[in-house]
């Protein structure tokens, strides 16, 4: 299990949509990575992987903001990032 701190971090260091850039709280991404949290204890063994961790964290973002599928493709490489970041947890967490 990745605690949702771990997702936080990461959702901040990437700051997917600014608003950590434009003054918003620390925990501005709280729910989400709570969120995500939540939906990865779902992944079966083999889907913990960056391509499942990447749908869930991509699912997740479009619901919290609304976003297109334009939207989102926008913001996939970060989502990306925030993924890798996650698999690392799990790897090392092992």
């Amino acid at each position: 299990m990745v605690p949702a701190t771990v997702i936080d971090n990461a959702l901040r260091s990437e700051d997917v949509e600014g608003l950590l850039e434009l003054g918003a709280p620390s925990d501005e991404y709280s729910h989400e990575a709570k969120t995500i949290a939540s939906a990865l204890e779902e992944l079966t063994p083999g889907a913990a992987s960056e391509d499942g961790i990447a749908a869930v964290v991509a699912k997740v973002w479009a619901r919290s903001f609304d976003l297109s599928d334009e939207d989102l493709d926008k913001r996939y490489a970060a989502l990306r990032r925030v993924a890798r970041q996650i698999l690392a947890f799990y790897l090392e967490d092992g």
